[in-house]
């Protein structure tokens, strides 16, 4: 069967929970991009390419799910995408938060509740109905507020009993969504949540469990799922994966790009480690090699350098080494703002300059064109605001005193919006510096 099999509506857009994964190098987690159908996909449609083979889609239910993560293609045409990527972004760990031991694979906590934000006390669709346009991303403090009506049985609790760590993420220009909530009030309902204390929540595994569950767990809702294919199957452990050729050859001491790509978009950050390819491939590995970021985030379309946007996280507030885990470890925030502003609250200006329409779709938080925002929202599903040709590109730094050999390049996002920690590994060689 080459057609991707989709059974996700519209109305299923806003639901998902967050996907995303390295773009470059090429992790050990996109195996199946070389296999039917993901090998038969390609965006925008065209003659070779129709119907479900071109459609961005993705999966929600447990059942009769078929999934893909589209990258930029690097073609030089805009917009196109290919998946070569596979189910990359369907590696995670589920169930996870700070102060605690394990992942139980199932818990989301508010990430997908009920509770709502009105804006100057209107709804979405009552600002569309009066045709009007607010301030979406970071309005003023008192004009997007919780309704208190809504929020009465939100579960604002840690996935253990004696949660060993309190939120360590404070500052509002860290924090990517709710983010003018005071930091461990009733209203900050992401305290537990992983961004809130880098690197501190458990996994499942390092790097990642195919479907983000438990072994044995099955398939789950809203995002927790995985298309079996004759190279990965639900359940299977990242760290366990066969390695790869290598994907890239990094001289020791230098500077390298790395970059990755957001699908469905739960805020946070990230950060990059390396291990010894020889090494059990364990967060207590990977956490003996954090990696430092050097210069500014880029916002890359289509890898067209030209048109690229450098940002300077630091200036921002973007990026921190305090409170993380390992301590004084590098993590950056995820630089994409949510759009579903009703279900989240405030976040945070985008980098770039979006569009009148961008700004219109997500003050009504009604999406009915793809692609309408440059640098804001989510990819998942084909009335998207946001094409995953968009890139989140940084160097990174090897270190000097590395010995040469093969390594295995870790990117772990720790999600704030849900309990989740997204991870790839891509396979690297590491050389001695040139003479």
């Amino acid at each position: 069967e080459h057609m991707l099999r989709v059974v996700c509506l519209l109305s299923h857009a806003a639901g998902a929970l967050g996907h995303g994964a390295i773009s470059y190098p090429r992790p050990r987690n996109a195996l199946d991009g070389d296999i039917a159908p993901w090998s038969s996909w390609a965006f925008p449609c065209d003659e070779k390419h129709e119907g479900e083979n071109c459609l961005i889609h993705f999966c929600y239910e447990p059942e009769n799910c078929g999934g893909s993560c589209p990258i930029s293609s690097h073609s030089g045409e805009a917009n196109a995408l290919n998946s070569s990527n596979g189910q990359a972004c369907y590696w995670f760990s589920n169930g996870c938060t700070i102060g605690c031991d394990n992942c139980d694979g199932t818990q989301s906590h508010v990430g997908h509740g009920k509770q709502k934000f009105l804006y100057r006390g209107m709804s979405g669709p009552t600002i569309q109905q009066k045709n009007l346009t607010i301030e979406p991303w970071n309005p003023k403090p008192g004009d997007m507020v919780l309704d208190a009506k809504t929020a009465q049985n939100l579960s604002i609790k840690a996935n253990c009993d004696r949660p060993t760590r309190n939120a360590t993420i404070c500052d509002s220009r860290l924090r990517t969504a709710n983010t003018q909530a005071r930091c461990g009030s009733p209203e900050d309902f992401y305290y537990w949540s992983p961004w809130r204390a880098p690197g501190n929540a458990p996994v499942i595994d390092a790097c990642g469990s195919a479907g983000g569950r438990l072994s044995g767990q099955g398939m789950g809702d809203a995002g927790a799922v995985f298309q079996n294919s004759s190279v990965a199957r639900q359940g299977d452990l990242g760290s366990q994966l066969p390695p790869m050729p290598s994907q890239a050859t990094w001289q020791v001491g230098s500077n390298v790009e790395v970059g990755w790509t957001v699908m469905a978009n739960h805020g946070g950050g990230y950060a990059y480690r390396l291990a010894r390819a020889a090494e059990p491939l364990t967060e207590a590995t990977f956490r003996k090699l954090p990696l430092g970021f050097v210069g500014p985030s880029i916002l890359r379309w289509d890898g067209e350098k030209r048109t690229q946007l450098p940002f300077d996280s630091g200036a921002r507030g973007w990026e921190t080494n305090q409170g993380t885990t390992p301590s004084g470890s590098m993590w950056r925030k995820n630089p994409i703002p949510t759009v579903l502003w009703e279900r989240e609250g405030p976040s945070f200006e985008p980098v770039c300059q979006e569009s009148a329409v961008c700004k219109a779709a997500v003050s009504t938080a009604n999406f009915t064109q793809q692609g309408v925002c440059r640098c804001s929202g989510h990819s998942n599903g084909d009335t998207a605001p946001l094409l995953p040709n968009l890139e989140i590109v940084d160097s990174i730094q090897i270190p000097a005193d590395l010995t040469p050999g093969a390594y295995v390049l870790q990117w772990r996002w720790d999600c704030e919006e849900s309990d989740q920690v997204w991870a790839s590994c891509s396979d690297v060689t590491i050389i001695a510096a040139a003479s």
